[in-house]
């Protein structure tokens, strides 16, 4: 009985027993506090990837309809609203936000005579991300656009407008909805289904002197008329654009051209979002 009393054997023992799991314990700490976060960051980032190669899909689907515009057929495009679970630690689930807004965007061409306004909506993705920088992506009237909180709004998809030495062609499209249709929030990947429904096309408007775009995303429309304008195929440069607030003025009168003339095609489309399809 002395010789039990006086062996460290259980001491021993149980000093392992604590260091093991303080060992543990530090061993999760640390993964959940550095490792975790850089996992998460690198999750949401490819997701990220992932929507602006889906949302190209979306806007070459639109700009197909837009240029084939058969009435009564739907070409669809898929985005993913959220990230998945790590496995088996079971976190970093995030989800986002799909919409279709309309009526957020002012569009006028102008000559000396006239002017053609059009008030045209947009798509939007906005994601909820938790440790990468949330990002929103939209498609307005053919532009393909990147929104960040601290850096603004950049373009990275131009819209359809193109300049000659002889004409400016310009297409204004509209996306419409149905209320019921407009918009989805959550996790997973969903259909955004897009139909062609009516256009109207204006040849040879002389003078023009102006195109107008009003919108929140004034820095990336003003980069995609300057960087059609800039080429050395037509007789105008960038310098005939401007930004005064949040609106994009393409001044065609400052450029010293004589005979300016436009194309100017309006295309209506219906779009819906989830499965199924209302009329």
């Amino acid at each position: 009985m002395r010789d039990i009393n006086n062996s460290d054997d259980a001491v021993v023992g149980v000093v392992v027993t604590v260091l093991l799991i303080g060992l543990a314990i530090a061993i999760t700490v640390m993964i959940n506090n550095v490792y975790v976060p850089q996992w998460l960051e690198e999750s949401e980032a490819a997701h990220m990837e992932q929507v602006a190669s889906q949302f190209a899909q979306l806007k070459y689907a639109i700009d197909l309809q837009t240029l084939v515009r058969e009435r009564g057929s739907a070409v669809s495009a898929s985005i993913t609203l959220g990230t998945k679970d790590l496995p088996i630690l079971g976190v970093g689930k995030t989800f986002g936000t799909l919409e279709i807004k309309e009526e957020q965007c002012v569009i006028t061409v102008e000559n000396s005579t006239h002017s053609w306004n059009y008030t045209v909506g947009q798509i939007m993705f906005s994601s909820g991300n938790s440790y990468f920088v949330r990002q929103q992506y939209i498609y307005e009237s053919g532009a393909l656009i990147l929104s960040q909180p601290s850096e603004g709004n950049m373009l990275i998809g131009k819209p359809l407008f193109q300049a000659d030495y002889d004409k400016v062609y310009f297409t204004v499209i509209n996306v419409t909805t149905s209320e019921s249709k407009s918009s989805i929030g959550g996790y997973g990947t969903y259909p955004i289904h897009v139909e062609f429904v009516d256009s109207d096309y204006i040849h040879d408007i002389r003078d023009v002197e102006r195109i107008r775009v009003i919108t929140s995303y004034p820095n990336a429309w003003a980069a995609a008329f300057k960087n059609t304008l800039k080429r050395t195929d037509n007789p105008y440069d960038e310098s005939i654009v401007r930004v005064e607030g949040n609106k994009v003025v393409v001044d065609f009168l400052s450029s010293g051209v004589s005979n300016r003339l436009l194309d100017l095609k309006y295309v209506e489309v219906y779009a819906q979002v989830a499965p199924g399809w209302v009329e």
